[in-house]
């Protein structure tokens, strides 16, 4: 690790680590005592509602209590009469009392009639609370309070409501009623969002002063390093040209040696060889094994000379630098075309004003390298190739119809072929792309603009 990261890490550290521990401490307080004021304030509300609701309770047993006090235990019409006092009994939006009897059939409920009259005693809500049990021992027991999940009317949602209920002792009934408390979930959750908001304030004022500080060391030390890091990124990209500059010029050299070095003698030796064989053949008392032998020399040297000038092609075609871009490329494509059997749809159309080296080398290499892949990898039927010059811009397109692949597969397989294509493209200005999927085959495109 460089020096000046080891300062920087020091000055940082101990600053990070100051100002995360004093953090950690005010928010953990904060929330504790957040935590229980909204305790506090739950239950305060939660006495309020019960309050209310015993209230609500003794006004309808008032309401009732002409009828109820009068009445033997198997006055049938009196209790008729009470069911209906407390059918019509309202109050606020959805607050209606309801009547079970003692084997938990209910006998009153204004908001769900089609209940009345049926047998509750085993009905659970959705958390498998027992409610008719529990309210019936509650009433049982001298009256009180029970909370359980119910439909509430003016929403037709499952909301936590707040029950109170009391016996009737002669009639063996048990009335009650309730409020729905998801308005004080509601203030709960208010007061909770009140708090948080007053922590997170603080603890981003906190750790808005720390990322200033941060923010001034990051802007000194970039201040400090950035000209070192122009002038470094400025080399790279000069040695990365140079580097490609040169392994062009050791390519054009080798090619050259062994079309005019290595090659020549292969003719010459052939031409040797087809001399002795023609002596030969003057001399009938030559065996048939040594012609045998001279044909299969002549045969072996004729193979090198192909062998040696497709390895000089490779490297550096000639007609790259003798007679265009453009003829060196269809002879690229016809070689491609019969070797590996392929149709090639070609469109090349390049103005008759010279093209700068580098960007001819650029652009046979892109083609070559994509060839070579689709030969490889690709498993196509066509391959097409555009070559089109307009303006200052030159754009190069290679598309092939294979079994294509993911970008991601590419790239772990870390073959250097694609990615020396975009380096190339890129050096100069350009732009590289490679779209392929599965199935739906293989498209390379770049574009270079043509500086003068």
């Amino acid at each position: 690790m460089p020096l000046k990261a080891k300062l920087f890490l020091l000055t940082l550290i101990p600053l990070l680590c100051v100002t995360a521990s004093v953090s950690w401490i005010f928010v953990h307080q904060t929330k504790v005592l957040g935590q229980k004021e909204i305790e506090t304030f739950r239950a305060e509300l939660l006495e309020s509602r019960e309050n209310a609701l015993e209230d609500n309770l003794q006004l309808a047993m008032a309401a009732i209590s002409h009828v109820y006090n009068k009445a033997s235990a198997d006055d049938q019409q009196a209790k008729e009469q009470v069911k209906q006092i407390l059918t019509n009994l309202r109050y606020g939006e959805d607050g209606y009392f309801f009547v079970y009897d003692q084997h938990g059939v209910n006998l009153v409920h204004p908001t769900q009639p089609e209940l009345i009259g049926k047998n509750l005693i085993e009905l659970q809500d959705n958390n498998g609370n027992y409610l008719i049990q529990a309210l019936l021992f509650e009433a049982q027991t001298g009256g009180g309070f029970h909370q359980y999940l119910w439909e509430q009317p003016s929403s037709g949602k499952m909301e936590e409501k707040l029950s109170y209920a009391a016996w009737l002792e002669k009639w063996q009934w048990m009335v009650g009623t309730g409020l729905y408390i998801d308005d004080i979930e509601k203030q709960m959750a208010q007061l909770t969002e009140s708090i948080n908001q007053n922590i997170e304030t603080t603890f981003f004022s906190v750790v808005a002063l720390l990322s200033v500080t941060i923010l001034v060391i990051i802007v000194l030390t970039l201040a400090i390093n950035l000209h070192e890091h122009k002038l470094a990124d400025k080399s790279l990209r000069d040695l990365v040209n140079k580097t490609v500059l040169f392994q062009e010029d050791e390519k054009k050299h080798l090619a050259r040696e062994l079309h005019d070095g290595i090659n020549q003698l292969l003719v010459s030796s052939k031409c040797h060889l087809e001399i002795l064989s023609h002596k030969v053949l003057q001399n009938p008392g030559v065996s048939s094994d040594v012609l045998n032998l001279i044909s299969k020399s002549d045969a072996s040297l004729q193979t090198a000379i192909l062998e040696v000038r497709r390895i000089s092609h490779n490297l550096r075609p000639s007609a790259l630098d003798d007679i265009g871009l453009e003829a060196a490329l269809n002879t690229l494509l016809d070689d491609f075309s019969d070797h590996a059997q392929l149709p090639v749809r070609r469109d090349i159309q390049l103005s008759n004003g010279q093209i700068n080296s580098e960007i001819s080398t650029t652009i046979y290499r892109i083609v070559q390298e994509s060839l070579t892949n689709v030969e490889k990898h690709a498993f196509a039927s066509e391959v097409e190739v555009r070559i089109q010059q307009f303006k200052n811009f030159i754009q190069c397109i290679v598309r092939d119809n294979g079994v294509g692949c993911q970008l991601s597969e590419v790239i772990k397989k870390k073959g250097i072929g694609l990615r020396n294509m975009r380096e190339r493209v890129e050096f100069l200005g350009g732009d590289f792309e490679f779209n392929s999927e599965r199935g739906g085959g293989t498209e390379i495109t770049a574009l270079i603009e043509i500086k003068k």
